[in-house]
């Protein structure tokens, strides 16, 4: 029999746990496995995991090496139907597009200069680079038969993702969920037969489109779909090593366990981002928004006001390349980002306690939130109305609540996203027999 993709990991990696060293034991101990599984990779007797690959291609300075041998193994024998689960592990597929979308059509090109919305280029990272869409869309790029990629490949799929990311924040573009959803499982058809130097580069543009993907299905109210790609994000993230990817999807996570109403999980989450990277001063900001939100629907008025201070004074520190990778923290969009994070979490605290001041401080931060956010935000401005209304509500101001709540509705029943919806629930909620004022004169 021929060697396969599993021999091929196997013995790379202890050529190169004995280059450097290490026995199996160590080398497990190290990156947090037990020394049988290390044996068993190195025998080919199991498939390796990316996440494990990804934490010893950076331990044994591997330059990706084996990241590559062990996505080129997964895709290998995900599809050998043949050989089942003959590792003994259960491989979860990810989840697949939905059938009912149109492919993604054809536009002018676009040309982006990267970094830009947070998307730095895979390939320049902070150095910078142009990067334009396909005029003729993904076919561009890769046509009816996915083919090894390249430089054009990678910076074509970046470009895509920042258009995507752009029509999402500015409410534009229809149904983006199927074009995102295609792009990503080509990018996964890819990676296989991708050249060492760009799989690492297809690997942080899957995560970064698993996290997009994740959002655009939570707005569809298919939240336990859109944790399934966060937990992709995650994992693509960690074995490209792209350590702001990471923390924005567990964020993403934090954030989409406070929509199921569970605190204690959102907390953990936002701990887990915390952690990503601790040189990152902007991840501090971030988690500690996120983790305040958790405490927030816990009732713990305590956690809430340290994490805010901390936050507030984290992002007075924030310097150029927080701008870079985070630039939703900076100028008047990171001014309504974290008024609004503020004017949740107080709104949040004020059902746990019925404590009608902190109702009065909340609305104070979403009026702020109110007045610096950016105009080509619209869906973002119904969402944040609607709260500022419900924080009225919550500290008994009910006329007030109807009164900001009632220009917006009818954008706010159009506009088919989840998190509109929940926000308009819980204030009809609040509102009881006068939610019928809201529709007054319509």
């Amino acid at each position: 029999m021929g060697e396969t993709e599993d021999d091929r990991f196997g013995r790379e990696l202890r050529r190169l746990r004995e280059q450097a060293g290490l026995t199996q034991v160590q080398l497990a101990t190290r990156l947090g496995y037990s020394h049988t599984y290390v044996s068993k990779l190195e025998s080919g007797a199991r498939v390796p995991r990316i996440t494990f690959a990804g934490g010893a291609d950076e331990l044994l300075d591997a330059g990706g090496s084996l990241i590559a041998l062990a996505t080129n193994a997964r895709a290998r024998r995900h599809k050998d139907s043949d050989k089942g689960f003959a590792d003994g592990s259960v491989r979860v597929p990810p989840p697949r597009p939905s059938v009912a979308f149109r492919a993604v059509r054809p536009q002018p090109a676009r040309i982006f200069r990267l970094p830009t919305f947070g998307i730095t280029c895979p390939l320049h990272g902070m150095d910078g680079c142009t990067a334009s869409t396909p005029a003729d869309g993904l076919d561009g790029l890769i046509g009816e038969e996915v083919r090894t990629a390249g430089t054009e490949t990678v910076h074509g799929l970046a470009a895509l993702l920042v258009s995507f990311i752009e029509a999402d924040v500015e409410g534009r573009g229809g149904d983006l969920l199927g074009p995102v959803e295609q792009t990503l499982g080509a990018i996964t058809g890819l990676l296989p037969k991708a050249p060492e130097p760009i799989t690492v580069a297809l690997l942080r543009l899957a995560a970064q489109y698993a996290d997009l993907a994740a959002w655009l299905r939570v707005k569809r109210a298919q939240q336990g779909i859109g944790m399934a790609w966060l937990h992709r994000s995650v994992e693509w993230a960690s074995a490209a090593r792209d350590h702001a990817t990471a923390c924005v999807a567990l964020s993403s996570m934090s954030a989409l366990a406070l929509l199921e109403g569970d605190g204690a999980t959102a907390v953990g989450y936002a701990q887990a981002a915390g952690s990503v990277d601790n040189g990152r001063r902007w991840i501090g900001v971030q988690a500690r928004l996120d983790e305040m939100r958790g405490h927030a629907q816990l009732g713990d008025w305590r956690e809430v006001a340290r994490l805010s201070t901390e936050a507030q004074r984290g992002a007075d520190r924030l310097g150029d390349l927080d701008r870079i990778e985070a630039p939703w923290l900076f100028d008047a969009e990171g001014a309504t980002f974290i008024a609004s994070h503020l004017a949740g979490a107080l709104r949040d605290l004020t059902e746990r306690t019925g404590d009608a001041a902190i109702a009065c401080r909340a609305v104070t931060f979403a009026e702020s939130a109110l007045t610096t956010m950016p105009a080509r935000m619209p869906l973002s401005r119904v969402l944040l109305t609607l709260r500022l209304a419900d924080s009225h509500a919550c500290g008994g101001a009910i006329d007030a609540a109807v009164a900001v709540a009632r220009p917006v509705l009818a954008d706010a029943e159009a506009a088919g996203s989840t998190l509109i919806d929940r926000e308009l629930d819980r204030l009809r909620t609040r509102l009881a027999t006068r939610g019928r004022d809201l529709y007054a004169d319509r």
